[in-house]
C-alpha cells in the first residue's frame, strides 16, 4: 500500500539526486536557507511564474495555517467542500472563522453550491483540484467560472497537490489558469 496522503514518495530518493549529492560539497546537515532563494528560482523558472509571489513551507499544512492566520478572524466564513482535505476546516477553525461545508454531487464538488453558500462574511473559498480524499476534479471550465462568480474580495485558494495525476484534456491546474490574477492562491507539493 503506497500513502499518499503524506505526498512521500514510495521509491525513496531518486538516484539521480543521491549522484549529485556524492559528486557535490553540499552541507546537508545544516539547515536550509529560511528564504528558500534558490528553490523559488528554481520554482519561478519551470513553472514560468512571479518569484516574489512564491512562498515556500513544510508542505502544504503549513501554507494552509499562514493563510487562515493572514487572511481570517474569529467569525470570518470559510467554505471548503463537504469531502475535502482535513486541514483547511482545522486550520480555519483555529483561528476562529466558522467552516461552512458546500454540498456534493455524486462525490464532486460543486460551484453552484460552493456560491449558494457565500454570504458576506465569506472570506477564503478552498478548493483541492483534483479532490482529495474523493479524486474528482472541476474542469478548467468550472474553475473560471467558480472564480467569475465569487466576490472579489474572497480569497480562491486552490490546491494543486495531486494535478501530476491527471490527464484528462479538461484539466487545468489552478496555477496554469490562473497565474497572472490576483487574489489567487494555489499549491504545489514538490518531492
Amino acid at each position: 500500500m503506497i500513502k499518499l496522503s503524506a505526498n512521500e514518495s514510495a521509491l525513496g530518493m531518486s538516484s539521480k539526486v543521491l549522484k549529485v549529492l556524492k559528486n557535490k560539497n553540499y552541507k546537508i546537515s545544516k539547515y536550509p536557507d529560511s528564504k528558500a532563494i534558490d528553490l523559488r528560482k528554481s520554482i519561478s523558472s519551470k513553472f514560468k511564474c512571479d518569484f516574489n509571489k512564491i512562498i515556500c513551507g513544510s508542505g502544504s499544512d503549513e501554507i494552509i495555517q499562514m493563510i487562515c492566520q493572514l487572511f481570517l478572524k474569529s467569525g470570518d466564513e470559510v467554505i471548503v467542500p463537504q469531502y475535502s482535505f482535513l486541514m483547511y476546516r482545522i486550520y480555519a477553525s483555529i483561528v476562529g472563522a466558522k467552516v461552512v461545508f458546500s454540498k456534493e454531487k455524486k462525490f464532486r464538488v460543486s460551484v453552484e453550491n460552493i456560491i449558494k453558500k457565500v454570504k458576506k462574511k465569506t472570506k477564503i473559498v478552498f478548493i483541492a483540484n483534483p479532490n482529495n480524499p474523493t479524486g474528482t476534479y472541476l474542469e478548467k471550465k468550472e474553475l473560471i467560472n467558480l472564480r467569475k462568480e465569487l466576490n472579489n474580495k474572497i480569497l480562491l485558494v486552490v490546491d494543486d497537490a495531486y494535478d501530476e495525476y491527471m490527464k484528462d484534456k479538461n484539466y487545468s491546474s489552478g496555477l496554469n489558469i490562473f497565474k497572472k490574477k490576483k487574489k489567487r492562491i494555489y499549491f504545489k507539493n514538490l518531492f
